[in-house]
């Protein structure tokens, strides 16, 4: 055991180790519903979707490359991509007794609780975590010798990031706040300048769109009632993404915070800023465990430093890493078997639920109800996809973005998803998960997307008809020779109201009501369907109500 722990092999062999059982998970473990959603996207292969950059997308269809069908063929490359961004970090460290320590390194990779999971599951983390990797090889060879490569890695990985999520602007910020110096060199201008090259399809993917992604984001995505909860969570979500090591991690974070060294400066700050500005964000929304995961590399390196200058400790962390292991592998198998444990993990049930849904459809044509995952899961588990809309209080999604469900007439509908007011026909049971509600449509479903009626901020009055000027096309209306059936949805903060209108030439007639003394509304949108059996969908953008 000795003589394995000290071979210069060791590292090689745990990698190659760890990619296959990430595989051997990654083939027994049905997908997570975003997991799927994140599939179609490589179905329809573009320079940005809804919700993220389209690296995700990449990745999977590199997995597809190799496996045509199943699990695999949406986790292999990840499985890959694990195991190299362990080596990265493994470069990342420079000390004279590094290799010597091979084997604490490789506990601590193995003990960083939520890190672990990405070598079986893709998601848009997946991809930007191994170009944050490469991001700092290329930041720490900066810092060392200023050379071409390391201005390449630089621009390449700044790109890759943005490509891959969001968050990587949060990553480049906090490092460039780390050292200002580096905005007296002219060649890291030139460098921000080829990064934006690198992206500017993506950018121009937005424009030509009308950047849904960033309005979702930044503006549309709603916010809620403050509960102290969400910022409990998120300092629960700090020691949940380490682990039961945490309180040895933390300290290690604590004492070497007046090390100075330009790069564990840059660790330090990307640790701080991640922690300071989701404690922020909490304030608005929930904040998921995984917005914060790249402070785990930091984690990492900076553990590996404080356990070997500091020994005492290496004793202690041994037990705590131990323990987060054996948690983390009993969870891994729960993961691949369904009846282990009295409730569901998301992963569970998928295959047998739209095994079932297949057999309540029978010949008729399954439109989805709001839910996107829903969609995605029977569309990669039963092959054959699905139409999906999305009701005017409920988010949008890529599916509002695809060509195939942007306009179209089905008849034989049968809506999966169906609220249980709207009195549903039929429903299949998802064990602790509840019931998914069907109903068949009498009439046939038409979902025109170019229908979208062009208005301006407006002065709306309470307890009075209000007349709402519209610009549209009238002749994609009247192509159909069917009413359209029109609401109009006032917002305020915290609360939503739906009151109903008519279409009159180029304006829209609404009597709205005395509000509540609670609902002060400030903007409004128009929404519609052509079918009175369905949910109406968003026919307009979101407009401020003017005093």
């Amino acid at each position: 055991m000795k003589k394995i722990i000290n071979s210069k092999y060791l590292l090689p062999l745990f990698l190659i180790i760890l990619f296959i059982i990430n595989l051997i998970q990654g083939y027994a473990t049905e997908l997570i519903a975003d997991e799927a959603y994140y599939w179609t996207y490589s179905n329809e292969l573009d320079w940005g979707y809804f919700d993220h950059p389209p690296m995700v997308a990449v990745w999977i269809t590199i997995s597809k490359f190799f496996f045509s069908e199943g699990e695999l063929s949406v986790r292999f490359f990840s499985a890959v991509t694990l195991s190299v961004t362990y080596f990265i970090i493994w470069l990342l460290i420079d000390h004279k007794e590094k290799k010597t320590f091979t084997w604490l390194y490789l506990l601590i990779i193995s003990s960083t609780a939520l890190f672990t999971v990405y070598g079986f599951i893709t998601v848009p983390d997946t991809p930007l975590i191994l170009f944050y990797a490469l991001f700092l090889l290329g930041y720490k060879k900066y810092i060392s010798e200023k050379s071409l490569l390391s201005y390449l890695l630089l621009a390449i990985s700044m790109a890759g990031m943005l490509y891959s999520k969001y968050q990587g602007v949060l990553i480049i910020f906090f490092v460039l706040l780390s050292n200002l110096k580096v905005l007296k060199d002219y060649k890291i201008w030139i460098t921000a300048i080829v990064t934006i090259l690198l992206f500017s399809p993506h950018l121009y993917w937005q424009f030509n769109n009308d950047f849904p992604s960033f309005k979702y984001h930044l503006l549309e995505r709603s916010s809620r009632r403050y509960r102290i909860d969400f910022t409990t969570n998120h300092f629960l979500n700090l020691i949940a993404i380490i682990g039961f090591t945490f309180p040895i991690v933390y300290t290690a974070f604590y004492k070497r915070f007046k090390v100075k060294n330009t790069f564990e400066k840059a660790l330090r700050y990307i640790v701080l800023g991640f922690a300071i500005f989701f404690f922020f964000s909490s304030f608005k929304n929930h904040v998921q465990a995984q917005w914060i995961l790249p402070i785990s590399v930091s984690l990492i390196i900076i553990t590996f430093y404080f356990l070997i200058e500091n020994k005492r400790f290496l004793k202690s962390f041994k037990i705590l890493a131990f323990i987060t292991i054996l948690f983390v592998c009993i969870l891994r198998f729960a993961m691949i078997n369904d009846d282990i444990l009295p409730k569901q993990f998301e992963m569970h049930g998928n295959k047998k639920w739209v095994a079932a849904l297949e057999k309540k459809v029978g010949n008729k044509t399954p439109l989805f109800l709001n839910s996107y995952q829903n969609t995605s899961t029977y569309w990669f588990y039963s092959g054959k996809r699905p139409y999906q809309y999305n009701s005017w209080n409920s988010r949008k999604n890529q599916y509002d973005l695809y060509s195939f469900n942007q306009n179209f007439n089905i008849d034989n509908v049968i809506e999966i998803g169906t609220h249980k007011k709207d009195t549903p026909t039929d429903s299949v049971t998802k064990r602790n998960k509840g019931k998914t509600y069907l109903r068949s449509f009498k009439n046939n479903y038409i979902k025109n997307n170019l229908v979208i009626f062009e208005i301006n901020p407006t002065k709306l009055k309470e307890n009075t008809i209000n007349n709402i000027p519209v610009k549209y096309d009238s002749s994609k209306i009247n192509s159909h020779n069917i009413k359209i059936i029109v609401s109009v949805v006032l917002k305020s903060k915290y609360n939503i109201a739906i009151h109903q209108a008519e279409l009159k030439d180029n304006s829209i007639i609404v009597n709205l009501p005395k509000f509540k003394s609670n609902f002060k509304p400030t903007q409004f949108y128009i929404v519609g369907t052509y079918n009175i059996e369905s949910n109406p969908i968003r026919l307009s953008t979101l407009k401020n109500i003017l005093k």
